[in-house]
C-alpha cells in the first residue's frame, strides 16, 4: 500500500498534470494507494503526521511508503509530519517551481521513473536533515535553512500577487529578481555573531548580508550556494556574505549565483554538525524557502535525524 500526498496547485497548476500521468501509470501497474489532495502545501504536514504516527506501526507489517506530489514547500511540510522517520520511506516526484531538492540529487520529473522508484527497481538513501531551534520551536530542512536577505527576499515573493502570474509564464525567477532588487536598495545593515560547533568565541560580522545554512548545493531556485554540500556527512555548509561595503555587494552576487563565490571578498565558508547565529535585530528566517517569521536566534544541527529517501 502506498500513500500518495499531492498538491495539485504546485507550480501553478503542474501538480494536477503530474497526478493524472502518474494516476494512469500507478493503475496500470496495478500499485494499490490511498490519494491525499493537499488544498495547501501545510495540509501535506497533517496528513503525513496521521499515516506515520509511531504507535501505528507496531500494527503493521510494512513501512509507511509516502510518494510525495508537489514542490519544496510541499517536501518541507512533509518532513515536518513525519512521527516515525525510521519507519518511513519517501518517494518525490517535483512539481514546483524551484525544485532545489530535487535539482540537487537529480530526481527527474518524470512520473514513470517515481513508479520504479516506488517498485524493486529503487534504491533507499540515508540522507540527513537539518534541524532548527527558534524559541521553544524546531522545524526540519532537506535543503537549506538562512537568515536574511534571502529569507526576506523569500518572504516578500510568497505573498506577492504577481508571483503565480510570473510563473504561469515561465518567469518565476523574474519576480525574485525584481524583488531583490527592491529589497537591496533599502537594506539596512545589521550585524551577527556566528558560532560554529562548540566554540564559545563567536565569529562576528559588523554587517551581513546572507546566512545560509545548506545542506545541499541549491537554494533560491537553482542558485549553488553551497557547491560541495553532501547530503550524507552529518555536515551543514554554511554560507556567509558580509563585512563588504554595500557597493561591492553588486560585485560579488555574480560570482555567487554560479557557485565561484568561496574566496571572494566578504563571502566567508564554514561547516558544522551545529552552529548558532545570533543577530543584532530581529530578521526573517527561513527554512527550505518557507517563512518561519522574524528571529534573532536560531540554533542549528544536521545529522542527527534522517530521511529514508527512495530513488532509483
Amino acid at each position: 500500500m502506498y500513500q500518495i500526498i499531492v498538491n495539485p496547485n504546485s507550480g501553478s497548476g503542474n501538480g494536477r498534470q503530474k497526478w493524472e500521468q502518474l494516476r494512469r501509470l500507478l493503475d496500470h501497474a496495478k500499485m494499490t494507494y490511498i490519494i491525499y489532495h493537499t488544498k495547501s502545501a501545510k495540509d501535506a504536514s497533517a496528513y503525513i503526521s496521521r499515516i506515520t504516527d509511531q504507535s501505528l506501526y507496531e500494527n503493521k507489517a510494512q513501512m509507511n511508503r509516502i510518494l510525495l506530489l508537489g514542490g519544496d514547500g510541499t517536501l518541507n511540510h512533509c518532513i515536518n509530519g513525519i512521527d516515525d522517520l525510521a519507519h518511513t520511506t519517501v518517494t518525490y516526484l517535483p512539481s514546483g517551481t524551484s525544485n532545489d531538492f530535487s535539482r540537487a540529487l537529480h530526481i527527474s520529473t518524470d512520473p514513470a521513473k517515481a513508479v520504479r522508484a516506488l517498485g524493486k527497481k529503487g534504491r533507499t538513501v540515508r540522507m540527513d536533515l537539518g534541524n532548527v531551534f527558534f524559541g521553544t520551536k524546531k522545524k526540519r530542512f532537506a535543503v537549506s535553512s538562512g537568515i536574511g536577505y534571502d529569507a526576506s527576499v523569500c518572504q516578500e515573493v510568497l505573498n506577492s500577487p504577481l508571483k503565480p502570474y510570473f510563473n504561469k509564464i515561465g518567469l518565476g525567477k523574474l519576480i525574485y529578481g525584481i524583488v531583490a532588487l527592491k529589497q537591496f536598495i533599502t537594506l539596512r545593515p545589521c550585524g551577527c555573531d556566528l558560532y560554529l560547533d562548540d566554540e564559545t568565541e563567536p565569529i562576528h560580522f559588523d554587517t551581513f548580508l546572507v546566512a545560509a545554512f545548506m545542506n545541499l548545493k541549491y537554494e533560491g531556485g537553482g542558485f549553488p550556494f553551497a557547491p560541495d554540500a553532501d547530503p550524507t556527512d552529518g555536515m551543514l555548509d554554511i554560507c556567509m556574505v558580509g563585512n563588504l561595503p554595500k557597493i561591492a555587494v553588486p560585485f560579488v552576487l555574480p560570482f555567487l549565483l554560479v557557485g565561484k563565490h568561496y574566496g571572494k571578498p566578504g563571502v566567508k565558508h564554514y561547516r558544522a554538525s551545529k552552529a548558532r547565529i545570533v543577530t543584532e535585530r530581529p530578521l526573517f528566517a527561513h527554512t527550505d524557502g518557507e517563512i518561519i517569521g522574524k528571529q534573532t536566534e536560531l540554533r542549528y544541527e544536521c545529522g542527527a535525524e534522517k530521511l529514508l529517501f527512495r530513488t532509483r
